[in-house]
């Protein structure tokens, strides 16, 4: 007769638990502020942010953080399609990072001055050293409120850019689909899948400007990647995900979720069990990220692209 190996609940429990505490369960979702603010529903999400981020300024900082949007948009009030897009990205970022600017650090004379300002870029989309998305993404990001008001200077940022996206990501998905698979990582398919929502808005704004009248097929071809990316992702993590047991008497357990992410534990089972304990860390990880957001992503920029190409969303700054 065999043995009997499957994993108790409490085991997978008890070693997913840990690897939450250490920070390493995986993400590859897409950003939840792309799905929000690259949408229909956008201006009115950038209103938001915009009003509860004053809201919690004093006067004095409110004052200041208005002064700033003042300087940078030469005293204009309105952001042409600032509701709408890689625009209303675009503020979005610039609004938490000038109040970020006042609220902690060196417009305000807190304790915290010295705190480090946050880099919603890299929140976003990640630092991962097999591609270039994620600096690409900030340099047309932060040219992008700058240039906002000039349509042939945004036109031509647009394009640029555009162009810059669409080759690396073609270059990344490549190599994480290949049979090399050497830049497949949970941080490489976040970028990707980030990267190729930021590409799809920034393609779009460009027709917006230059030519209304596009048709869309971009969307549909990400869809069409998304698969077999993900096929790929779950095979990597069946095989990055390793667990050692501890032993009694003995040194500690160790879990290995992937490259130079790993975490000791006391957890004890029996090896006979890797198998079945890595088989369900492995579908628990996944369960636990959204990577539907990112089909569903695409899914809606392909079935509303008429409606998105006729956004206008011009964003009104408040200098009170």
């Amino acid at each position: 007769m065999g043995t009997n190996c499957s994993a108790s609940p409490k085991t997978i429990d008890c070693l997913y638990n840990i690897a939450s505490h250490a920070g390493l369960v995986p993400d590859a979702s897409l950003d939840a502020s792309l799905a929000s603010l690259l949408s229909l529903n956008s201006s009115s999400v950038l209103e938001q942010q915009y009003s509860t981020l004053q809201s919690g300024m004093t006067r004095q900082q409110r004052i200041a953080f208005n002064q700033d949007l003042n300087t940078l948009f030469g005293g204009n009030t309105t952001v042409s399609y600032g509701g709408v897009g890689v625009v209303a990205l675009a503020l979005s970022i610039l609004f938490e990072m000038l109040a970020h600017h006042q609220t902690t650090g060196l417009g305000s004379r807190s304790p915290e001055a010295r705190s480090q300002p946050p880099d919603p870029i890299h929140r976003i989309f990640g630092a991962d050293a097999g591609s270039d998305i994620s600096s690409i993404a900030s340099e047309f990001l932060k040219q992008v409120p700058g240039t906002a008001n000039d349509q042939d200077k945004m036109a031509a940022l647009l394009e640029s850019y555009e162009r810059k996206l669409r080759t690396e990501l073609m270059d990344f998905y490549g190599r994480m689909v290949s049979l090399e698979r050497i830049t497949l990582s949970s941080a490489g398919v976040k970028q990707w899948i980030n990267g190729a929502a930021l590409h799809i808005h920034t393609f779009l704004h460009w027709n917006r400007l230059t030519n209304p009248s596009a048709g869309e097929r971009l969307s549909l071809d990400y869809l069409h990647r998304v698969d077999p990316l993900l096929k790929a992702y779950k095979e990597y993590l069946l095989k990055t995900v390793k667990v050692l047991p501890a032993l009694s008497p003995g040194p500690s357990g160790l879990l290995i979720v992937e490259p130079l992410k790993n975490v000791s534990h006391e957890v004890r089972h029996r090896i006979c069990e890797r198998r079945a304990i890595q088989r369900a860390l492995v579908e628990n990880f996944l369960s636990a990220q959204n990577l539907q957001r990112g089909k569903e992503f695409f899914q809606s920029s392909h079935k509303h692209h008429e409606a998105l190409m006729a956004q206008q969303g011009h964003f009104l700054l408040s200098m009170a």
